[in-house]
């Protein structure tokens, strides 16, 4: 049979009665254009040929339960899903690589990171106890037990914009008291 000269509609009815001749005919005729569609968005030859071979897989697989009206509608649609599949798996790979580095890394270091993170933040305690006493007190209130400005306000019987000037003046002051110690605190704080 001259595949070659059959419709992609015939191929598909050939297709579901298991006919391999029709599948290759389908895989000579969209391999080479989707393979070229696929190549400007993955850039890699062994990643296309990878997701070319899931494609004509799948469709050979599902032959017998795929209702296709439009060949090659499908193909382009059936390469986009398997991009995306691509990039997701690269994403999550690449994900699952940084964590495992960090973690090596936190496991190397951490009796180091921990003796830093406890004088980071023995630093940052008698910075807050440098402030004047009623700014430590709103400060502490807001920051460490996340108690809002209208709360503040209500349990101190002061102005909502009194507090706001005590949380304002202490974080001047913690920034200008810490701003040594910035760089080791935001290298600690993004591991």
């Amino acid at each position: 049979m001259e595949y070659h000269l059959l419709s992609d509609e015939l191929l598909l009815k050939l297709l579901r009665v298991e006919d391999e001749g029709a599948f290759q005919e389908i895989y000579k005729r969209y391999f080479r254009i989707l393979s070229a569609s696929a190549m400007r968005k993955v850039k890699s030859v062994e990643d296309v040929e990878e997701i070319m071979q899931e494609i004509f897989m799948s469709l050979w697989e599902k032959r017998l339960t795929l209702t296709i009206s439009n060949l090659k509608a499908y193909l382009y649609g059936a390469l986009k899903y398997q991009i995306i599949d691509f990039y997701k798996h690269r994403f999550l790979s690449e994900k699952h690589t940084d964590f495992s580095i960090n973690d090596e890394l936190l496991n190397e270091n951490s009796t180091e990171i921990e003796i830093n993170l406890q004088q980071i933040y023995t630093i940052f305690e008698s910075a807050i106890q440098a402030l004047p006493e009623k700014t430590s007190k709103i400060f502490s209130m807001n920051r460490v037990e996340n108690k809002t400005i209208r709360e503040i306000s209500q349990t101190l019987s002061i102005p909502e914009r009194t507090v706001e000037y005590h949380i304002t003046q202490a974080l001047k002051k913690l920034r200008l008291q810490l701003k040594d110690y910035l760089p080791l605190i935001i290298f600690y704080f993004q591991i």
